[in-house]
């Protein structure tokens, strides 16, 4: 098993890990804008959607230039005197208290003086509309009515661009704010800047900074309107804050608070169905046939929604909308003081709230480790994070007004769980590893390979199968062993015989590994391998060879190493044999080993024995001199084998 993922480091990784995923998740939608925009704006509306309340406003009526106005006092644009009649009804006939135009009248027109009179009046707010997308625009040279003194922070942010419509010179009314919309990339309407300030700015250094229409509407009620723009405090707090106040209440607090975000723009707070707001056609007021009860004190948005006018926007609720709808949503929260808002500790916020599934799901990966606990785990985990996270998110909006970020909510949980899963692969593919090296060390590397892949199914098939698992193949088969290993055993201690001994075995095993053999096993002070099984080899006997020549070089270059352990030097005897075996898994159900068994394993050994009594130190069979040829040896001679009726010719190298 890999020690870096050993079972005492697991825990910790699993935190690291998942705390990584959730440092992404948090920090990923800032740094990656832009990737993430679409996403973010689809949470965002479908949160906006969900808690949008069925409550009918009955402070705010809509004057609906609709397709039945447009059919009965004809085509758009209308004379300006049934604009002034329109006007002056709403004002005397119907007592409304205000009246905010979300439309602008840029050009001249017959009966302009008539209009005007009604324009000039204090419960009028006209429209302005800035170019914020540096479209190289004509900008206008007019003389607006003051606007509300604000005081702003020197480094609060503040939309600017040039004025680009408004009103004729002639029709301009004594109160204005701007309807300049801001789209986002979708092209959907769901933040407006609550201020902008004109450019060029004044001879003085000041800007003329105009608030948005219903804010403007909104302040016209008040005696000394004022505008504070400053950043919010606390970290529960919008990162800044315009407050309304009338200069005539000293001491009183703000009128209305409007919480901006981090770039200084107004988050639209829809709250309502289009079937909560009260709209009234332009003919019924002309003709007076709408109810008194219904519009006397109210304040009136008078606008146009039928298709011939254009003013179609997407909003979060609805693809097609009418452009005065975000405008009547603003002036309904500020009416109510309501506007929810993404706190400066937003982030922080989303990381407590994901925390405790973080540290459950660390718990979880540490009591649940069988496969079939994990596959359920993971995706009930995942439901239930992010079903709970969402309804937490959901429940501080509504009760308390808080916008936070979904987007670290959503991410956090597959980011969690691919983190998670990565490192189980990981550490899978790496214990696997180390079942081959621990196997390796024990059985040649394709068997060792094999039983790892029926280990790692996981199943029934892991179980070895009990019929003999062997074939039968020519090899050459390999005997060494040190001489006099007994005289060595009785004078040495048992401390310097084992470093003698791994010593000689890791130096005989590196030659037969260099010339693709199989280790069989360690029998006392000697070594057994075999070429030409598990994998073919079509030069066995000479690769056999070759690890012998290797084997006694390695011997003869222990010299200083057994000095070292004063010892006298060693000398090895190897036994060389070629022919056919049985080779495979032997042994009972409850242990087996791989290795060969036939005649030339028998006569190799037999060789081995024979190296001290003929003073050679390889003596090569008969059958593996046949495969070598005749240049590669030379005949020493035959010996009488026990066991074996014809005698066996014995070889040695050329």
């Amino acid at each position: 098993m890999s020690q870096g993922l050993s079972l005492t480091s697991r825990l910790p990784l699993r935190a690291v890990l998942i705390g990584l995923a959730l440092l992404v998740a948090l920090v990923a939608p800032g740094m990656l804008a832009a990737q993430f925009d679409a996403l973010d704006h689809a949470l965002d509306d479908w949160r906006t959607r969900l808690v949008l309340q069925s409550v009918p406003e009955q402070r705010i009526v809509i004057i609906d230039i609709d397709e039945t106005s447009l059919a009965r006092e004809g085509a758009w644009p209308w004379s300006r005197s049934v604009l002034a009649n329109l006007l002056k009804t709403l004002l005397d006939d119907y007592q409304v208290a205000s009246i905010a135009v979300d439309m602008v009248l840029p050009e001249t027109r017959p009966d302009d003086a008539i209009l005007a009179e009604q324009f000039r009046r204090s419960q009028v707010t006209g429209a302005l509309v800035y170019d914020l997308e540096t479209r190289e625009l004509n900008s206008l040279q007019l003389s607006l009515p003051p606007a509300p003194p604000l005081q702003r922070h020197p480094a609060a942010p503040i939309s600017r661009g040039p004025l680009v419509q408004a009103n004729v010179a002639s029709l301009m009314p004594g109160h204005a704010g701007h309807i300049t919309p801001t789209f986002d990339n979708d092209g959907a309407l769901r933040h407006l800047p609550p201020l902008i300030c004109a450019t060029p700015t004044s001879p003085q250094g000041r800007a003329d900074c105009r608030p948005i229409l219903t804010l403007a509407a909104f302040a016209s009620l008040l005696a000394q309107p004022q505008l504070q723009l400053q950043p919010g405090r606390g970290w529960l707090a919008p990162a800044w804050e315009l407050t309304l106040t009338d200069a005539v209440a000293q001491n009183a607090p703000p009128l209305a608070r409007l919480p901006l975000t981090a770039d200084g723009m107004l988050n639209i707070p829809y709250r309502h169905r289009k079937t909560d707001w009260q709209r009234i056609s332009a003919a019924d007021i002309l003709h007076h046939q709408a109810d008194p009860a219904v519009l006397k004190g109210v304040m009136i948005l008078f606008g146009g929604t039928a298709l011939g006018m254009g003013d179609v926007i997407a909003t979060p609720i609805s693809p097609v909308a009418a452009g005065l709808e975000p405008h009547v949503e603003i002036l309904s929260a500020l009416l109510d003081n309501d506007f929810p808002f993404v706190p400066q500790a937003g982030i922080a916020l989303d990381g407590l709230l994901i925390l405790p599934f973080a540290l459950l799901l660390a718990w979880a990966l540490g009591r649940f480790r069988h496969p079939l606990q994990r596959a359920v785990l993971f995706p009930v985990w995942l439901l239930f994070c992010w079903g709970a996270t969402m309804a937490l998110a959901i429940w501080a909006l509504m009760a308390h007004k808080l916008l936070l970020p979904l987007l670290p909510l959503l991410l956090f949980a597959p980011l969690a769980l691919l983190f998670t899963v990565l490192a189980e692969l990981y550490r899978t593919g790496s214990e696997r590893e180390g079942v081959l090296s621990l196997l390796g060390a024990y059985l040649p590397r394709p068997v060792a390979t094999r039983l790892a892949n029926l280990a790692n199914r996981g199943n029934g098939a892991a179980t070895l199968d009990s019929d003999l698992d062997v074939t039968r193949r020519d090899i050459t088969v390999l005997f060494a062993d040190i001489h006099g290993f007994a005289g060595i055993t009785e004078k040495a201690s048992p401390d310097v015989v084992a470093r003698l001994m791994q010593r000689v075995f890791t130096e005989m095993a590196e030659s037969v590994a260099q010339q693709n053999g199989t280790i069989d096993k360690f029998i006392g002070d000697a070594i057994m391998a075999f070429w030409n099984a598990p994998d073919d080899d079509p030069q066995h006997a000479q690769h056999a060879l070759a690890a012998a020549h290797d084997i006694r070089n390695r011997m003869t270059a222990l010299a200083s190493f057994c000095t070292e352990l004063g010892l006298a030097p060693i000398d090895v005897g190897i036994g060389i044999e070629s022919g056919p075996a049985l080779v495979g898994n032997f042994g009972s159900l409850h242990r087996r080993t791989f290795t060969a068994l036939g005649e030339p394993v028998v006569l190799a050994s037999r060789l081995e024995g024979l190296t001290s009594q003929y003073q050679q130190q390889i003596l090569i069979g008969q059958g593996c001199a046949s495969l070598l040829g005749a240049d590669a040896v030379r005949t020493l001679g035959q010996v009488a084998i026990r066991g074996r009726l014809q005698p066996l010719t014995m070889y040695v190298p050329a």
